[in-house]
């Protein structure tokens, strides 16, 4: 990894050896395999996870400030949501089935950027997204405004700001994670380790690694230093679709 985290991730020694079955292949469960001795290893991570301190504190957090900036961002909230309506056919928020805290399904909203009729699979798994994406769509993706509207999801308990991102039940990276119980102890958040570390173009056995190594170790250290970088990245424009 690149740089220099506080909390001084290093993937291998934290999340451990993984083999996959046929080499670099996450099309299905079954294809996803622990190195020996390594599954007894994550069942330990992961009730160490349950138990990390802080977790009050952080939901505290979490429900007042998103409470905070849905209030105070909702006049601008709705003028996009009208634009997204006048800009193309079809509804101005899309929702779409995630997989939470504890493996638990729930619903998600974002702004809609694609037309109606885009396939329902994750950014990086479209063929030629671009077609589908609106011209609105470019700009709400760039800086990840569509993403705002899931500040709702923080206030009801689904997400935090800072967690494993919330995939589709067939994303190839939430089969991935199923390498990783300790992933599904903690909420899924609106941005993340993987989301500073590539974005979208980050492969799916690599983002459940991150996923994993978030699990391991989060505290409000790491979690500040991944805001500091979310902001990096938005500015830059690396990796987004």
């Amino acid at each position: 990894m690149d740089g220099s985290f506080s909390a001084d991730i290093t993937e291998r020694a934290i999340v451990g050896p993984v083999a996959l079955t046929p080499p670099r292949s996450v099309a299905t469960p079954a294809a996803l395999t622990l190195a020996p001795g390594a599954k007894a290893k994550e069942n330990r991570r992961a009730a160490q996870a349950v138990r990390r301190p802080g977790s009050f504190r952080k939901r505290a957090f979490d429900l007042t400030l998103a409470s905070l900036v849905l209030a105070a961002a909702s006049p601008a909230l709705i003028l996009v949501w009208i634009a997204i309506r006048a800009g193309s056919p079809g509804p101005g928020l899309f929702w779409s089935e995630r997989v939470g805290r504890h493996g638990r399904h729930f619903m998600m909203p974002k702004f809609r950027t694609m037309t109606i009729g885009a396939p329902v699979v994750s950014r990086e798994s479209i063929t030629n997204a671009g077609a589908h994406i609106t011209v609105l769509g470019r700009v709400l993706r760039r800086w990840s405004i569509d993403e705002l509207p899931q500040l709702w999801c923080i206030v009801r308990g689904d997400m935090s700001f800072i967690g494993p991102r919330p995939l589709l039940p067939d994303d190839p990276a939430e089969q991935a994670r199923q390498l990783y119980p300790a992933v599904r102890q903690v909420r899924p958040g609106l941005s993340g380790l993987s989301q500073v570390r590539g974005r979208n173009f980050v492969t799916p056995r690599r983002k459940a690694r991150l996923d994993a190594a978030y699990a391991r170790v989060r505290n409000g250290a790491l979690d500040l230093e991944i805001c500091a970088r979310t902001v990096v990245t938005l500015i830059s424009g690396r990796g987004h679709l």
